[in-house]
């Protein structure tokens, strides 16, 4: 019973753990970013993958998540021509590796003409899909990276388009959460 509700523990634990997102932010601390209250959403003109390139419905939930999250904020979203800032996005995937290493105890067994205890251990492989949403933030005058953020997660086919809505959504203000930075 002991074991059983160690184990339940250790899920619950891992789940949560699981399930928050990975977020890093760079900046230009030298940049007056209190100054900037309108954005334009820019096309990034190349990805390292491509993954989202070719996607409309990605590249659309993401522009939605961008321009709603900035809104919220108090930031207008107005052309490239009249913007303080241009906000760029682009996404990459990259297959990862989990391997975790479980022990399971002693067990009895016979070893060769005597008996003797050993440990168990169980091996579990499992092979994914780690999806990373990169944000950026760029003065349109010099055209300079003035701000990034990025956000990995664990990419998932089995998702619905609702539960799809809803990653982006939570990836996009998880990152946006750090924006405007403030320096020091």
């Amino acid at each position: 019973m002991y074991r059983l509700l160690r184990l339940l523990s250790l899920a619950v634990l891992l789940g949560a753990c699981a399930s928050a997102p990975n977020v890093n932010t760079d900046f230009n601390p030298a940049y007056d970013f209190a100054a900037k209250r309108s954005f334009a959403l820019v096309r990034a003109t190349s990805t390292s993958n491509g993954i989202a390139q070719s996607n409309d419905l990605l590249n659309n939930r993401i522009d939605s998540a961008i321009t709603t999250a900035l809104s919220a904020r108090g930031f207008r979203i107005v052309e490239p021509a009249q913007a303080d800032m241009l906000v760029s996005f682009f996404v990459t995937s990259q297959s990862k590796t989990d391997v975790r290493t479980y022990n399971d105890g002693f067990s009895y067994r016979r070893c060769w003409s005597i008996s003797c205890n050993t440990m168990a251990t169980t091996v579990d492989v499992r092979n994914y899909e780690e999806g990373t949403l990169f944000i950026d933030f760029i003065d349109p005058a010099s055209r300079q990276l003035q701000w990034r953020g990025m956000v990995s997660k664990r990419l998932s086919s089995k998702r619905t388009s609702a539960e799809r809505d809803k990653l982006i959504r939570e990836s996009v203000d998880a990152v946006l959460a750090a924006f405007p930075p403030t320096p020091g």
